[in-house]
């Protein structure tokens, strides 16, 4: 509707000034699109190398707010020409593609800064070039969804843009992928607590109605 405008205004005219209206519109339109957009997933080269694994009782199923994930990553220095840039590696929970069916909350977009597949910070540090492998482990949080996941390492530079990554999994996200469950804030003990409670108002509204009874049936007897 606005370039229809401008467009009208140009063409009827035909004046310098329509047409400088219009080049600047167009220009400022391109830098705002340029200014909100962020790095494509896609032109990242990924020269880390991640290995993910959920510390517990049950291979490959974690516990939120029990268990941890232990993440390790390097830096393939074959593949990284511009080690230079590299000043801060930040380390994500990611969704895999099974858990984001039907939720645009955890869809997944190529433009970074609206990509929702990696929502959970694990751990973001300096980049030190002088340690060969990092590891971390991380204790889930609490309020982490049950879903299946996989993790994903950016290396930031000085701006915090990304500019390289690598992740846990292969591009397609099928493999090494592991569950967590979440929690369901139900304590065992206050369920038992609850089920004696209602048990015993039951036996007492009971208790009750039938000492009514008693009294009512003792009363019209003496009349």
């Amino acid at each position: 509707m606005y370039t229809n405008l401008l467009l009208n205004l140009v063409f009827r005219r035909g004046s310098v000034m329509g047409i400088s209206i219009f080049v600047s519109c167009v220009v400022i339109s391109c830098l705002v699109a340029s200014a909100t957009a962020g790095v494509e997933f896609s032109t990242l080269p990924r020269t880390l190398g991640v290995i993910a694994t959920i510390n517990s009782s049950t291979p490959n199923v974690g516990m939120a707010g029990i268990d941890k994930v232990l993440v390790t990553w390097w830096v393939n220095q074959s593949s990284s020409p511009v080690v230079s840039e590299y000043k801060t590696v930040q380390v994500k929970l990611c969704f895999a593609p099974d858990s984001q069916v039907d939720r645009s909350w955890r869809k997944t977009n190529n433009d970074l800064k609206k990509d929702k597949t990696c929502q959970f910070v694990i751990t973001k540090q300096p980049y030190d070039s002088n340690v060969q492998n990092n590891t971390v482990a991380w204790t889930v949080e609490r309020d982490v969804p049950t879903a299946i996941y996989f993790v994903r390492a950016y290396i930031l530079d000085a701006s915090g843009i990304q500019v390289a990554y690598g992740q846990s999994t292969n591009m397609a996200k099928t493999a090494n992928l592991f569950k967590i469950q979440s929690i369901s804030g139900r304590n065992v003990s206050l369920d038992i607590a609850s089920a004696a409670f209602s048990a015993f108002s039951v036996v007492s509204l009971f208790g009750f109605f039938i000492a009514e009874k008693m009294s009512a049936r003792k009363a019209s007897q003496k009349r």
